[in-house]
C-alpha cells in the first residue's frame, strides 16, 4: 500500500490538475500547446498515451513523466497519476526498442530476462535505451503549422529542441550543453537520447533523460554496430553521465528550467488528463507494444 505522504501528494496533484488551464507564460508569443505532467507512468503506458494524442489528437503538446525519488529505507511504492494505481518502483524499469530496432542485436537478452526487465517497442525510430526510477522523459508534440520555421524533418526539429535544453541549461548555471549526432550531451558525454515521429507536417519529439543510472542495467544493452562518430569505440561508463553528475542543482531546478525554457517558445496552458480522454478512446494506429523476451528470434 503506498505511504501517506505518497497518497497526499497524488491528491494534491489531481486537485491542481482539476483547476485546469493553468497559464505558465502571460507573456509568450509562441503558438497554444498543452502542458501534461505526469508522475510515476511505466513508459510502456506513457508511449501509447503518446502515439494516442500524436495519432488521433491535432493539437501541440508538452508532456513531462518523472518519479519519485524513493529514499533508502522508505517504502518502494509510489501514485501513478494517469491510474491512481499504487506502483512499485520496479515497475519503473524497462528495456525500450524504437520501431524497427532488433532486440537480439541491441540486448543482452540473457542479462535482461535474468534482470526481469521487460522489454517494450516505441512507435517512433530511434535507438534502444533502458529507463528506470532515474529518468526524465520529455516529449514534445506540436501541431501542423504551429511552428513554421521549423521544418518537419529530423535536423531542424532537432535544432529547435535542442536550444530548448541549451536555455535550459543556461538557466540552471551548467555549461558545456552540445549536441552531437541525435544525442544531447554535456561535453561529449551523453545524458539523453532522442527518437522522433513525423506525419505529414506534424511531429513529435521526445526525450530520455538519465539523472542517473546504473551501470550493471546500463551493461544489458550490447554495444550497438552503428554508433556516432563522437562515440568512437567508448564503453558506456566513458559515454554516458547523468545529469547529477554533469552538476545540474537538481531535478526540480531541472525541470523547472526546461519549462521556462519551453514556455518562452510556446503559450503553455496545464491541462488535465480529460483533455487526453478523447484522443484515447479514439480509433488510431497502435504501434507501441510489450515484446516477449522469451520469443524473440536470435
Amino acid at each position: 500500500m503506498a505511504s501517506s505522504w505518497s497518497l497526499m501528494r497524488f491528491r494534491s496533484e489531481q486537485r491542481r490538475l482539476r483547476a485546469a488551464h493553468v497559464r505558465l507564460s502571460a507573456t509568450s508569443a509562441g503558438p497554444p500547446a498543452n502542458l501534461l505532467r505526469l508522475r510515476n507512468v511505466p513508459i510502456l503506458s506513457a508511449l501509447r498515451l503518446e502515439e494516442a494524442l500524436f495519432r488521433a489528437d491535432s493539437r501541440s503538446w508538452l508532456i513531462t513523466n518523472e518519479w519519485d525519488d524513493v529514499s533508502p529505507g522508505a517504502e518502494a511504492c509510489c501514485v501513478n497519476t494517469l491510474t491512481g494505481e499504487v506502483m512499485p518502483v520496479e515497475s519503473a524499469s524497462a528495456i525500450v526498442l524504437g520501431i524497427s530496432g532488433k532486440a537480439a542485436e541491441l540486448v543482452d537478452l540473457d542479462r535482461a530476462r535474468a534482470a526481469r526487465v521487460p522489454l517494450c517497442r516505441r512507435f517512433s525510430g530511434g535507438g534502444t535505451v533502458i529507463v528506470d526510477t532515474n529518468t526524465i522523459f520529455v516529449t514534445f508534440l506540436v501541431a501542423e503549422g504551429a511552428l513554421p520555421a521549423v521544418a518537419p524533418y529530423p535536423e531542424p526539429i532537432l535544432r529547435w529542441t535542442s536550444a530548448v535544453y541549451a536555455d535550459a541549461f543556461e538557466s540552471c548555471g551548467v555549461s558545456g550543453f552540445a549536441t552531437h549526432a541525435n544525442d544531447y550531451c554535456v561535453g561529449d558525454r551523453k545524458f539523453g537520447g532522442n527518437a522522433q515521429s513525423i506525419s505529414g507536417n506534424r511531429w513529435l519529439h521526445h526525450t530520455s533523460l538519465l539523472w542517473d543510472y546504473s551501470p550493471a542495467r546500463m551493461a544489458l544493452l550490447r554495444m550497438p554496430a552503428k554508433r556516432p562518430e563522437y562515440r568512437a569505440n567508448r564503453p558506456h561508463a566513458d559515454f554516458i553521465r547523468g545529469l547529477a553528475a554533469a552538476g545540474v542543482p537538481d531535478r526540480g531546478s531541472f525541470v523547472a528550467s526546461l519549462l521556462g525554457a519551453a514556455a518562452a517558445r510556446l503559450d503553455l496552458t496545464e491541462v488535465g488528463l480529460e483533455e487526453t480522454h478523447a484522443a484515447m478512446a479514439a480509433p488510431h494506429r497502435k504501434s507501441t507494444r510489450s515484446v516477449d523476451i522469451d520469443h524473440i528470434d536470435r
